[in-house]
């Protein structure tokens, strides 16, 4: 069989990165026999892709028409390098059988757009291994890692704004008109993190002879996909976060409440550095009244950013760390960051079974010594102006995994191939 095992294995565990990080790592095959090879290469990539059809009807010179299946793509690139982890020259070489460990490394550009997926486009960042052997299928396998771009809700010109939102309607029976029902929305900030309340306020004055028999707050996401192929075009998506239901309202009657709504782990809003998928959220109220009437309905924007406001909700609960904690104020913890790690880069070796070993991916940093990881594993370059915010934990995305195997993979290829993004969640102390 040759290939026994073959693996990605990134140094940071959570495969979670901000633009301008350092993704490093291994590929470590194991092989049961001996076997040919003319090298590997390993590839790294950053694109967006959004795709769809859509029915046109287009008429034909006779005059009848035809229904055309029109294919909608856009696409951008943000960077894509390769170099070979061996080998590479014209000559073939032959791996031994046994473990064999090959480091990888890769600096990612400063600006680059979040990691997302959805059901028409995605912004996806991953590594891809090939094999490559002579008169034989290539052996490839490709991982996916996450990159975010913070969001600082501290520095955005409207997370800090409060929201108040009020709608009135009045009701006509038999020519007569009702007093009015008046439903008003309010939040004390705009914008709010992953793992954060959303503290809802609905109230409801109700001086008509209609009931309100329910009223529903959602957080809703609204994704806008841009076209550039064949055409410009643009769609959106829109899908429910989560919902709270407020109590219904009789005739003559009114009542206020807060709910709370708390946010789950999502990318932060507009995708910045993005320009063919936008993101955008939004709470809305839909209060249901009794009768043939139509609903009551306002809405409120949301901002869901990766740092939350300093000046809001600033009291966080303790989170379990592995590994020890370091004391950083009342009421939380940091985590450790650790011992200084060993550079991955020493000398070419390739040895048999029993006897695994690394070898070079790279041109050594300094000479080769010890360097330490520049992985800033808070809240990005920004993390030294918020030193009372104790560090977010990184958390598969709410809406599940997508299969990342492209046109350019063969059918073969390995890897974990549903892949979950992972977003920034903070622990807030509930009130």
């Amino acid at each position: 069989m040759g290939l026994k095992s073959f693996q990605i294995v990134f140094e940071n565990p959570t495969q979670t990165y901000y633009s301008g990080e350092t993704v490093s790592g291994r590929v470590v095959l194991s092989l049961n026999s001996s076997k040919s090879i003319r090298g590997i290469v390993i590839k790294f990539k950053g694109e967006a892709n959004v795709h769809w059809t859509e029915n046109e009807s287009r008429k034909n010179s006779d005059g009848t028409t035809e229904e055309h299946t029109v294919y909608f793509q856009g696409n951008e690139k943000y960077f894509e390098s390769k170099y070979h982890l061996v080998g590479g020259r014209a000559d073939e070489m032959v791996l031994p059988e046994g473990e064999h460990c090959f480091p990888f490394s890769t600096v990612l550009p400063p600006k680059l757009p979040s990691s997302f997926e959805g059901e028409f486009g995605h912004i996806r960042y991953t590594v891809k291994v090939v094999v490559d052997r002579p008169w034989k299928f290539d052996h490839e396998i490709k991982s996916a890692f996450t990159v975010i771009s913070p969001v600082d809700l501290n520095t955005h010109e409207t997370a800090k704004n409060p929201s108040m939102q009020e709608v009135e309607k009045r009701f006509c029976c038999l020519c007569c008109e009702s007093g009015p029902l008046t439903m008003a929305l309010s939040l004390p900030v705009t914008g709010y993190v992953p793992g954060q309340d959303i503290p809802v306020t609905i109230e409801i004055d109700n001086a008509s002879n209609v009931c309100v028999t329910d009223v529903k707050c959602k957080l809703k996401k609204l994704i806008t996909f841009i076209a550039t192929s064949p055409y410009g075009s643009s769609r959106e998506e829109e899908l429910t976060v989560s919902e709270v239901i407020f109590d219904s309202v009789q005739p003559r009657h009114s009542n206020t409440a807060t709910q709370k709504m708390t946010v789950p782990p999502l990318p932060p809003s507009d995708l910045d550095n993005c320009e063919i998928i936008d993101l955008a959220y939004y709470l809305k109220v839909v209060a249901e009244v009794s009768g043939c009437h139509n609903a009551l309905k306002t809405s409120a924007p949301i901002i869901i950013g990766t740092i939350p406001l300093t000046s809001y909700q600033p009291v966080f609960t303790p989170m379990p760390m592995e590994g020890g904690n370091v004391s950083g104020g009342i009421g939380w913890t940091v985590p450790s960051l650790g011992s200084e790690a060993q550079s991955p880069y020493v000398q070419p070796s390739i040895r048999p079974q029993g006897e695994p070993d690394c070898v070079p991916s790279a041109p050594p940093p300094d000479g080769g010594e010890k360097y330490k990881q520049p992985h800033t594993p808070f809240h990005g370059s920004t993390s030294l102006s918020y030193p009372d915010i104790p560090p977010p934990t990184f958390t598969e995305s709410f809406f599940g995994p997508q299969n990342i195997q492209d046109a350019e993979d063969s059918q073969y290829i390995q890897g974990n191939l549903n892949y979950v993004p992972k977003y920034p969640v903070y622990n807030f102390v509930s009130k």
